[in-house]
């Protein structure tokens, strides 16, 4: 998969895609290597260069965030930056949430499912606008899994005030996710006689 270049003029190429292999081939010694040859402006260019270091698996969250923050700034909108990668509009602002962190919570950021993860930590920069507030918050919710804190600040509705509350009921189980069996033709929950329930609920389901 050759790396993408192109010329900035008197013989001089700029990679845009494959720096890591153009480095890898230079540490094995070649001298010379075949090129796709580009005439991008820079825009398509930063385009072009973000989108492959995006596919990266390794990626820091917040390196992501900044670079879908220059690609929405190249494309001029969120659902174009989200085109551009194969993501959604909702998950390119979910990253660029937690460019509104304070600096101790982005330093906490990982890409597990816990209370560091993405969701939580952007749905933690959504919910209070106050970095103080973020912090305390952060501090009430930070020991429970990803969705349980989730729901909790989905719950509070901005309100620093009613996370004391909410947590003692979390601790209490109130949202613990049970499973209904396979599946929801199978549910526990539902009484064998509810068929018509069950069908509704999978029907509303598959149409979301």
């Amino acid at each position: 998969n050759p790396p993408t270049v192109r010329e900035l003029g008197d013989g001089v190429y700029e990679v845009i895609a494959g720096q890591r292999r153009v480095l890898a081939c230079k540490q094995l010694g070649w001298t010379t290597i075949e090129v796709f040859v580009g005439d991008m402006p820079d825009n398509q260019a930063l385009g072009t260069s973000l989108v492959e270091n995006l596919q990266r698996a390794d990626m820091h969250p917040l390196d992501k965030a900044e670079a879908l923050k220059h690609l929405v700034a190249a494309h001029g909108s969120e659902a174009e930056a989200g085109r551009q990668t194969g993501l959604s509009a909702a998950t390119v602002r979910k990253y660029l949430s937690l460019l509104k962190l304070p600096a101790e919570l982005q330093s906490r950021l990982g890409t597990g499912d816990g209370a560091t993860g993405i969701g939580v930590m952007a749905r933690l920069a959504n919910t209070f606008s106050d970095s103080d507030e973020m912090l305390e918050a952060y501090g009430m919710i930070g020991s429970f899994k990803g969705s349980t804190a989730e729901d909790i600040l989905r719950h509070s509705g901005g309100d620093i005030e009613a996370l004391e509350d909410l947590r003692e009921r979390a601790l209490e189980g109130e949202f613990d996710v049970h499973r209904c069996g396979s599946s929801l033709l199978q549910c526990p929950w539902l009484a064998e006689e509810d068929d018509q329930v069950r069908e509704r609920i999978v029907s509303a389901i598959y149409r979301r």
